[in-house]
């Protein structure tokens, strides 16, 4: 079945960022830390897109590079059919057109605490990018904030109280307003929940689904917690040391794992029932030096399967089943 390009908003392909290590005094030599190493994706329109993978693994430079906000070292980035970047023809989008465009391209961060400005009323924070931008007349501007502040579940009194004066979850409300006050098409979700007490989580999570709904929204949904991303995107990139290693709708990932750092990442869950049992895979060996990624696969260093082709050949993402992608030589036998 051939796919419709017109229903992809974001295509991502062999996007590179590496960041130069200080050489050593009298060596002109330079080495790199390769935080994103050739990842390559596509999220479809209204679609869900999970990014997982340990701490480090390059997860929150894949968005930064993806927005345009850190200069990126190779691949490219299309959005909507428009070219952001392409590093191999040289070709880079002009400040102007990527400023038209960010409206459509927004972020929620991690941290609702440091991510508002202490010294702004709420009014101003939500209202920043419709004031930029000339999205109507000073009353029209307010009254869009009160409808989006109710939209996230909080209230028009808001509007002169100061971020410090809320909660966690309340700011983080207040930030998902910010983040659709400008009508995006995509937005990137940056472990948004990940500061937030458990019992705020699904929340949150249930808010942004009713906005993906309401508003035909996009998410690309970085995050740790395995659990969320099982029920709340649609399709899962697995992240290590800055490649995808497993590729796959959500369901099939989770019910059909085929990379050995997927397993172990999956059996790591907590379970859900007393009586279910739950078979853990510890990782053993040693993580690679960001300076110093391991020849061939980059996860041989910690997998029990790791034969001498693992350690000198880096292996392909390939389709094994209908969208779902592996990078492992031996997949097949484990």
């Amino acid at each position: 079945m051939q796919e419709n390009n017109k229903d992809i908003l974001l295509e991502v392909k062999d996007l590179k960022k590496y960041f130069p290590l200080k050489s050593r005094l009298f060596f002109n030599n330079k080495s790199y830390v390769k935080s994103v190493d050739g990842v390559s994706f596509k999220i479809h329109k209204t679609k869900i897109m999970g990014l997982v993978g340990e701490s480090g693994c390059g997860k929150s430079t894949v968005a930064k590079t993806i927005l345009n906000l850190i200069e990126p070292t190779g691949g490219s980035v299309k959005f909507n059919d428009k070219t952001i970047f392409n590093v191999e023809k040289n070709s880079y989008i002009p400040n102007k057109r990527m400023n038209e465009i960010r409206k459509d391209m927004q972020l929620i961060f991690q941290d609702p605490y440091s991510s508002l400005n202490p010294r702004k009323t709420i009014e101003a924070i939500v209202s920043e990018g419709m004031v930029k931008y000339k999205m109507g007349s000073k009353a029209e501007i307010k009254g869009r904030c009160e409808m989006l502040l109710n939209l996230c579940g909080m209230d028009k009194t808001c509007l002169n109280r100061y971020p410090h004066e809320f909660s966690g979850g309340q700011r983080q409300r207040i930030g998902i307003a910010r983040a659709i006050s400008l009508s995006p098409q995509f937005i990137v979700c940056d472990e948004p929940t990940a500061a937030l007490d458990v019992s705020i989580q699904s929340q949150i999570l249930n808010l942004m689904l009713d906005l993906k709904e309401d508003l035909s929204l996009t998410y690309l949904f970085i995050s740790h917690n395995l659990s969320v991303v099982r029920y709340f995107c649609d399709e899962i990139c697995v992240m290590y040391l800055g490649v995808i290693v497993e590729k796959g709708p959500s369901a099939e990932i989770y019910d059909h794992p085929l990379h050995p750092y997927t397993k172990a990442l999956i059996s790591s869950m907590p379970i859900s029932h007393p009586l279910q049992e739950n078979k853990r895979i510890l990782l053993t060996g040693s993580i690679p030096s960001a300076g110093k990624i391991p020849s061939g696969c980059k996860f041989n260093t910690r997998c029990k399967y790791a034969t001498d082709r693992c350690r000198e050949e880096i292996p392909e993402l390939i389709e094994v089943s209908t969208n779902h992608l592996v990078a492992c030589h031996n997949y097949n036998s484990i």
